[in-house]
């Protein structure tokens, strides 16, 4: 369907698995007449745990979702993460309910964080926290919601399973509580809220609710099997006899959930939309078990908008001169450079010289690269920019890398191309205290080697004056393009299920993929456009600084005012017949 929303039709077969024809009736009623007064966007990170894009763009979309579409209360539902905030963060709401989960019931308790606004208007809106025992309690040194026990990947994959569902049950009981029991759009993202298509129905007919319906943006193609015995955890007792006609082959969050929701599915960009049932990543790695679905109700693309502003370097954006940007970058070099000079924190390593002397005397011509976000060997591409490195001369390139690993051996090929390389390359396995916006607005170009991309961050760095080197892919696609950035792709040769799935199965030690032709080729070809953008920016230097101009253009067209005008489009299609 690709950003079709016309042809979409709703396809309620799977309905029938879990609730009778009088049922499914009973519920097309209530949404045929859904107003749309509460978005409840439900999230299972937060601003005060976060892993990836999804805690970012709950804090920025809520405010213009609410004063763009005038809808009267926007709020989010989010766990209450024990192990990444404390209570400090958030107020008691004083109110509590009892869940009934796995055969025990536990106490949960609301805690609520009021948000002052300033964009689009001047407003406040309500962040709502569950908190119970036993629960939502991950403690890794990342304040990660999703990593529970790092070592054991089945173990903590089960353990997010089970806290998903909890918070899946939850909901419907806090909207409850809170008095919010009809016109309510329960807004959902990632496969750890997809079963709420499922809890918010039952609610409705027990009467915990009055009237919602449910949309599912998918942020990621990551997924969770759900066994029999967890799935009839969620369900009143009268419904469990319904699900003995399940088969007995597990089935997903997504593959229940994606069929039980009441409008289109979405996506965070419009290029990543079209990848999940065209790219071999997704059909044949991480969505396989999706595809009839998703090819039969297709996927609506709808793309963020800015994470940050266009920096404060920057006051005239896309109107500045040449001779402005010149100037300007050449400040922020000289203040990266200083901060690489000085800031020497416990955990960075990785010497960065220039001819045997301190990187200070770096002369202007020699390109400053840069790598930033979490060390995700999946997916991000990291292991691709270290191999592309090794193909550099000392002093030709000057490399700052900032993952952010979960493990210390995450770290091993780092060090290993940090000696081979030295002097090209410093590692920053931190959350840097300071220089981090040093290295947004001072590098010469901005890495984006992602093995996927639902979105990305090509626009910060535009919106830093920085120009983007990126894999062509995702939303990677739909940021970058030859006007204000660099985009490279492996040779589709090496682009076989036997390579991709090899890549995928040395994640734990990447050192591994240096014989993997599928990596090699990315790195190769990651290598000859970096060695383009170097020609360049050494021999066309105006060209280069119009690219930081059109970069400022080009973010400014990824904007959280059409992003909402479009999801309420897809909202409205919930009580379309």
């Amino acid at each position: 369907m690709g950003n079709n929303l016309d042809s979409w039709k709703r396809d309620w077969r799977f309905m029938s698995v879990f609730f009778s024809g009088d049922e499914i009736s009973a519920i097309t009623k209530k949404l045929n007449n859904l107003k749309i007064h509460t978005v409840v966007f439900c999230s299972y990170e937060n601003r005060f745990a976060r892993s990836g894009g999804l805690s970012a763009v709950t804090t920025n979309i809520l405010p213009y979702l609410k004063e763009i579409n005038h809808i009267p209360r926007v709020i989010l539902m989010t766990p209450f993460h024990s192990g990444a905030m404390n209570e400090r963060h958030v107020r008691s709401t004083s109110k509590s309910f009892n869940v009934l989960y796995n055969n025990k019931s536990t106490k949960v308790e609301i805690f609520e964080y009021q948000w002052d606004y300033d964009d689009p208007v001047k407003g406040s809106l309500t962040e709502y926290y569950v908190k119970a025992d036993g629960y939502f309690n991950a403690r890794n040194n990342l304040h990660d919601p999703y990593t529970f026990d790092s070592d054991n990947y089945e173990l903590n994959a089960a353990m997010q399973s089970v806290n998903s569902l909890f918070f899946c049950k939850a909901v419907p009981f806090a909207l409850q509580e809170l008095n919010i029991k009809k016109n309510i759009i329960l807004h959902l993202h990632e496969w750890q809220t997809s079963l709420i298509a499922f809890t918010a129905k039952e609610a409705m007919l027990n009467g915990t609710l009055e009237s919602c319906g449910t949309v599912q943006t998918m942020h990621n193609s990551y997924d969770s099997s759900i066994s029999r015995g967890n799935l009839s955890s969620l369900i009143d007792t009268s419904r469990k006899k319904k699900i003995s006609g399940l088969s007995d082959k597990v089935l997903s969050a997504y593959q229940i959930g994606l069929q039980l929701i009441d409008a289109p599915v979405t996506t965070v960009s419009e290029h990543f939309a079209e990848e999940l049932t065209s790219d071999r990543i997704q059909t044949k790695h991480f969505a396989p078990h999706l595809q009839h679905i998703l090819k039969a109700s297709g996927v609506f693309g709808i793309n963020n908008g800015m994470f940050v502003d266009i920096s404060r370097e920057y006051p005239k954006g896309k109107n500045h001169t040449l001779q402005d940007i010149e100037k300007i970058k050449s400040r922020k070099r000289k203040a990266l450079l200083r901060i690489l000079t000085s800031y020497k924190p416990p955990g960075r390593f990785g010497d960065l010289t220039y001819g045997g002397r301190a990187i200070s005397h770096l002369p202007d011509d020699i390109p400053i690269l840069v790598m930033s976000g979490r060390l995700d060997p999946i997916q991000k591409g990291y292991s691709v920019f270290l191999r592309a490195i090794e193909n550099f001369a000392e002093d030709e390139i000057k490399v700052i890398l900032t993952p952010m690993p979960v493990n210390p051996d995450d770290l091993d090929y780092f060090y290993e191309i940090a000696c081979k390389c030295k002097g090209n390359i410093t590692v920053f396995p931190i959350r840097m205290k300071k220089g981090y916006y040093e290295l947004q607005t001072g590098a010469t170009f901005g890495i984006m080697p992602s093995i996927y991309e639902p979105f990305g961050a090509a626009v910060e760095y535009m919106a830093n004056g920085t120009v983007n080197i990126g894999r062509a892919t995702g939303g990677l696609v739909d940021q970058i393009d030859a006007e204000c950035g660099f985009l490279f792709k492996e040779d589709a040769v090496f682009y076989t299920r036997e390579n991709m799935m090899d890549f995928m199965d040395t994640s734990h030690i990447i050192q591994m993929r240096k014989t993997n032709p599928w990596a090699q080729s990315m790195a190769d070809n990651l290598s000859e456009v970096i060695r383009k953008a170097i020609h360049l920016y050494q021999h066309h230097r105006e060209a280069y600084y119009q690219m930081i101009i059109n970069g400022f253009k080009k973010a400014g067209q990824f904007n959280w005012e059409e992003n909402v005008i479009k999801y309420h489009q897809v909202y409205t299609m919930i009580s379309s017949p």
